[in-house]
This record gives C-alpha cells, sequence and structure tokens, in this order.
C-alpha cells in the first residue's frame, strides 16, 4: 500500500470510531457489523437503521444473545464516497473486528465491492436496499457465494414499473437517468426493454451527474415533447424533489415513476404540490398500519429520526441473519451463510414468507408496492406479486 493510500486509510478509520456501538465483554461476544451512510445528506438512510440496531441488539443480549454470546454491533460510515469507504469499511470489519456477518450496505455501489471481499473472507452480508443485480450475481454470472439481500433487484423493480405504467395507460415515457450510478442506469435499461415490449415508447433518456442542481434545460425539452410521464429512478428524494419543482417554476406539470429511493417523507415536504399524482414502486408501503406500534415506539425514542423504510429493511435483514444463526445452530460464518443460503418460508418483520433462491441469492417472488402521492401524501395503491 502506497504511503498515500496508507495515510487515507488511517484518516477514514479515525473518522469512523466515533460511530462504534458495543454490547458485551470482551471476550464473551461476538461482533455484527453494519455499515451505512452515517454522515453528510443522505445520514436519513444510514442512521435510522443503525439506532434500530443499536436497540435490537441491546434487548437480544438482555435476553441472551445469540446462542449464549452477547453481541458487539460495529457501525461504520461509507460517506463521502460509498465505493470506496464501503470497501475499507467491510475490510475492516472481516480483517479486524472478525465480524460473523455484516447487515448493509444499502447502496449497489458499496455492495458490488464488498462481494468480493466477503467472498475472500468467508463472512455474509445481507444488503438491506442495494437493488443491482452484480451484488450477488457477478457479471460473467457467478454467484457471489456470501452476498444476500433483502430487497428486490433492479430488473424486478424496472420490469414492475413498466408493467404498471403502461397498464396505467401511459404509452410515452422521458427518462432522467444518473449517470456513472449502476443503479439508475440498471432500472432505466430494464423499465426501457420492457416498456418499448409492450408497445409503448422512450421519447428522451437524458444523463444528469450525482450532484447537479440546475434542471431548467431539461425541463423545457420534456415540455416541448409532451410525454405522458417522466420515469426518474434515483437513490434519493433531492435531484427529483429539485425537477419537480423547478417544473413548478416554469408552469409546467409531469406525472412521475419514481422508484424505491425516493420514497421518504422528506420528499412530500420540498415537492408534495408538485409531485402529485406521482407513482412509485417500492419494498413496502410505511405507513402500513401493521408498522404503526413500531413505528411509535421508534419515534419516541429517537427524536432525531423517524422510523423509515430503511429501518424496515434492516429489521428484516437482522431477523434474515438471526434466522441463520439459530438455524445452523453456529455463530460460523460459513455455516450461517450455508443456513441463509436455504432460507425458505422464513417470517421477518415485513415479509412473512421470505425465502432466498439458492442460484442467485435474491428473494423469490419478492411482493412490490405501487405507491401513489394523493392530496400531499403517499397512498398504496396496491402490492404486487410477480409470479401471481
Amino acid at each position: 500500500m502506497s504511503f498515500r493510500k496508507l495515510c487515507c486509510f488511517f484518516l477514514v478509520s479515525l473518522f469512523m470510531l466515533p460511530v462504534l456501538s458495543a454490547c458485551g465483554k470482551t471476550g464473551e461476544t461476538v461482533v455484527v457489523g453494519y455499515i451505512g451512510d452515517l454522515s453528510g445528506e443522505d445520514a436519513y438512510v444510514g442512521v435510522p437503521p443503525q439506532l434500530f440496531l443499536q436497540d435490537y441488539f441491546e434487548e437480544l443480549n438482555k435476553n441472551g444473545g445469540l446462542l449464549g454470546k452477547q453481541v458487539k454491533l460495529v457501525c461504520y460510515d461509507m460517506q463521502p464516497d460509498n465505493a470506496v469507504d464501503g470497501s475499507l469499511a467491510c475490510n475492516r470489519l472481516v480483517n479486524d473486528d472478525k465480524a460473523i456477518a455484516i447487515i448493509g450496505p444499502s447502496s449497489s455501489s458499496a455492495a458490488i465491492p464488498m462481494a468480493d471481499i466477503c467472498g475472500r473472507a468467508k463472512v455474509p452480508f445481507i444488503a438491506t436496499s442495494a437493488t443491482n443485480e452484480k451484488v450477488t450475481v457477478a457479471e460473467n454470472g457467478t454467484l457471489n457465494l456470501y452476498a444476500f439481500r433483502v430487497c428486490f433487484i433492479d430488473s424486478y423493480q424496472g420490469t414492475a414499473a413498466a408493467n404498471y405504467a403502461y397498464a396505467q395507460g401511459i404509452r410515452t415515457v422521458g427518462m432522467i437517468e444518473t449517470l456513472g450510478n449502476p443503479y439508475s442506469q440498471n432500472i432505466c435499461d430494464f423499465f426501457t426493454e420492457q416498456f418499448e415490449a409492450l408497445g409503448g415508447t422512450v421519447v428522451n433518456r437524458i444523463g444528469i451527474q450525482e450532484n447537479d442542481v440546475e434542471f431548467r434545460a431539461q425541463i423545457t425539452n420534456f415540455g416541448q415533447l409532451g410525454v405522458d410521464a417522466l420515469f426518474f429512478p434515483s437513490g434519493t428524494y433531492k435531484q427529483p424533489a429539485l425537477f419537480a419543482n423547478q417544473a413548478a417554476d416554469l408552469n409546467l406539470k409531469f406525472r412521475f415513476i419514481f422508484t424505491d429511493g425516493v420514497y421518504d417523507d422528506t420528499l412530500l415536504e420540498v415537492a408534495g404540490p408538485n409531485i402529485e399524482d406521482a407513482i412509485m414502486t417500492n419494498y413496502l408501503f410505511g405507513d402500513d398500519p401493521a408498522y404503526d406500534e413500531f413505528k411509535s415506539t421508534y419515534n419516541a425514542k429517537h427524536k432525531e429520526y423517524s422510523a423509515n423504510i430503511f429501518v424496515y429493511l434492516a429489521y428484516d435483514a437482522v431477523e434474515l441473519l438471526k434466522y441463520a444463526v439459530e438455524k445452523s445452530q453456529s455463530l460460523d460464518s460459513v455455516k450461517i451463510r450455508d443456513a441463509l443460503e436455504n432460507a425458505s418460508d422464513v417470517t421477518l418483520y415485513t415479509d412473512k414468507h421470505f425465502s432466498v433462491d439458492p442460484a442467485t441469492h435474491n428473494p423469490l417472488n419478492k411482493m412490490v408496492s405501487i405507491i401513489g402521492v394523493k392530496d400531499g401524501k403517499f397512498t398504496l395503491i396496491e402490492n404486487y406479486y410477480p409470479s401471481k
């Protein structure tokens, strides 16, 4: 390692230290890792699950831990560069902290390089909202043996969004793609393939950069094309909100089709009136009354953050890990991996019949929630199971 890289690693490690959380005594613990966005603008994605996991393991430890061992939760930030900092965090967890498993990450850009690291170390990770196919299956078709996820994949979501849009009478679509972002590019590709196969037309597909904040030229162009809807898959709500608000400033109204990363209450606070009648695909509907009791307890304890979809996904991931430990009756990472691969009809928090496809490590027949925006609120339109 070069001196420059060594210095960078030391600085990143130093910044990570404040977010460590531990339960139990040395020699009597096992380590479970968590990697997420714990700082910066995207902290709403990573910090709420971190707080939940701290609560979860605190309660678990009070009740005997995992197979009689106390659990030490070690959390690392993957900001500002998910791919680089996520890899550094993963290396540290498997090599220094000796984690038996990792919860997260939420982003595909971090999860894809983690697959190689965890494969070499023989430590499984369960991604929460990393949807790119290459997280679990490499580009050459090889299964990443230690990579798992509780969310659906890009092709699954992109195809479902295209089917629903076409069924609603949408025939022409403009598309906004985030350049260099595998999540955005993949979903755009799969949506386009399915939508055009059905008979629809993607009129224009424009590219934007991750940090762009000015979209008036693109908005004007879409306004002149007269498309039925704009398809805007994004990892966060920020750019879609800016886009919708700037369109309103230009007296242009679009019907938006969003994906899972955009689903956050802040989107309504920032752009509510300007995204009326928008639809989006997601893993679940966060305002389902079934989650009310948990949400109320979480929100009362954590005043700075509210329970969001990323918390629910972390809940599913840690419950899947707990199942694998108990099923294998082992804290050995390889045996935990084997149990994860063969998980079938497992009861998780949001999914009562969760199964893993052994060939891909993706969920089998994962539910897709179609969510709409009506009167400034998110509403559940329907829960969709592709195989039914």
